[in-house]
């Protein structure tokens, strides 16, 4: 199920970025289009959370891959009608807000479905959910690209599409969930703010939530910078920046095996600590990298730092908040994540002529103030202990 969601959410953006430069023939208009998705989780995902926690998850999560794919689907539609001339460039951002609405359903209620699957164990279970999306990360992207050369951009969005359909099927297959519905409902208003009383009140949360704006900070800024940082600063050429941005994914892949198969040695609380370390530590080095060899050493630390910390912050809030209040707090957290990632992809017109070099020695910096004030939440006061919920 994840496997097939992530692997339709890496295609969809190979595709819809190859889509919109053949189109406009402007980088900038990428990242105009993938931004959508951040915008909505910031400005619609807290008021969408109360009705995920009101509702059966594999129900949700099937609703939104559904609409997922519909998107997409008409997308390749649109291609198909208008060829071989190009769509207008207004339809790419329709479909973007239109499909990015199914993954705001979808992320917070597959956090659910693993909270439910994997109560006896969530820290295997959770690392053996990354580690099928960061699988399915690499195939979507391999796919997606095979794809464009063989059936061109209206079969590959079909395939797309596809996927997200059979993620909704597999949703089918986990066990009911039908007891969290038992409960009586607040007004959505009042749930909406419980919850987000709860993600900035609870000293769990504010460790778990702090720790996944700084590890998707570095995400968002290895998308944005990455390209320029490899072409102007290291002068790679494609082939090996492809092997660069493929490492960031290998290294949250030998992550989260490593975390699936030893999950009962390492706590999510000592992820946390020392993922933020690493982050900052590596993306330190990997400013300062001189040649290819070195990036991709650093990247794959940065890649193995980001699954430690989503590791241990993903299972501290499936232990810390009830299955009635997940997709409240997710949300809230996204939301946080989608306002650092705008400003991380708007800063290089913030600061035009910075090479991406110096904003990376920037990031390490903030990474490393961040991976501090971490620290001190944890350690200046003792937390109470995690409420397992079955």
């Amino acid at each position: 199920m994840l496997f097939s969601m992530q692997c339709a959410r890496s295609m969809y953006i190979v595709l819809v970025s190859w889509f919109v430069l053949q189109i406009t023939g402007d980088i900038a208009s990428v990242g105009k289009v993938l931004i959508c998705w951040q915008l909505l989780t910031f400005a619609v995902g807290p008021f969408i959370g109360p009705l995920i926690d009101r509702s059966r998850r594999r129900t949700v999560f099937a609703i939104g891959e559904t609409i997922h794919g519909s998107g997409v689907g008409f997308l390749a539609l649109t291609a198909w009608m208008w060829s071989p001339d190009q769509p207008p460039i207004a339809v790419l951002y329709a479909t973007a807000c239109f499909v990015s609405v199914g993954s705001l359903l979808s992320y917070p209620s597959s956090q659910a479905l693993l909270q439910l699957a994997g109560a006896r164990s969530l820290m295997r279970t959770v690392s053996f959910g990354i580690l099928s999306g960061q699988v399915g990360n690499i195939v979507g992207a391999a796919i997606g690209g095979f794809c464009l050369a063989s059936v061109g951009a209206t079969g590959s969005l079909t395939i797309c599409a596809l996927s997200s359909f059979v993620a909704a099927v597999f949703a089918n297959l986990i066990g009911n969930d039908d007891r969290i519905l038992q409960t009586q409902s607040a007004p959505h208003m009042q749930d909406l703010l419980a919850g987000l009383a709860r993600t900035v009140t609870d000293p769990r949360l504010k460790v778990a939530g702090c720790a996944l704006l700084i590890a998707y900070a570095s995400a968002h800024a290895s998308n944005a910078l990455l390209a320029g940082f490899a072409r102007y600063e290291l002068k790679l050429p494609p082939n090996q920046y492809g092997w660069l941005a493929a490492m960031y994914s290998g290294g949250g892949l030998i992550g989260s095996v490593a975390f699936a198969w030893l999950s009962g040695m390492a706590g999510e609380r000592l992820l946390i600590a020392a993922g933020t370390v690493l982050l900052a530590y590596a993306t330190a080095g990997f400013s300062s990298a001189q040649n290819v060899v070195q990036a991709l050493l650093w990247q794959g630390l940065i890649g193995l730092s980001f699954t430690m910390v989503r590791t241990g912050s993903d299972v501290t809030i499936l232990k810390t908040v009830s299955g009635q209040m997940v997709g409240r707090v997710r949300t809230n957290v996204d939301a946080g994540i989608g306002v650092i990632a705008v400003a991380i992809y708007v800063l290089p017109s913030l600061l035009p002529g910075v090479p991406a070099r110096h904003i990376f020695v920037g990031l390490a910096c903030l990474f490393a103030g961040g991976s501090c004030a971490i620290l001190w939440m944890q350690w200046s006061r003792a937390m109470p202990p995690p409420c397992r919920h079955e």
